[in-house]
């Protein structure tokens, strides 16, 4: 998981801003959530309300694949376990 995070750092133009974000000045942080809203606001200037639907279907997508992997993690640990966790 934490190679899967630390590639987003070597992302060209991305990966300088999140690395600044990380370590850089407390207010980094701010600069780079502004500079996701304007991206995202650019980006629906730019392909309009298909984008808006798309990123709207992505993130559903996104939220119920946590929750199948929160809901499904006690399962998991339990699967191993004689008797199904030993009440």
């Amino acid at each position: 998981m934490r190679s899967a995070a630390r590639a987003f750092l070597h992302v060209p133009v991305f990966g300088w801003f999140l690395r600044d974000a990380i370590n850089g000045l407390p207010d980094a942080k701010y600069y780079f959530i502004v500079n996701l809203v304007f991206l995202f606001a650019g980006l629906v200037y730019l392909f309009g309300y298909a984008f808006l639907i798309i990123y709207g279907l992505t993130m559903t997508a996104l939220a119920m694949t946590a929750l199948i992997i929160l809901t499904a993690s006690d399962m998991l640990s339990k699967k191993g376990k004689p008797g199904g966790g030993g009440h």
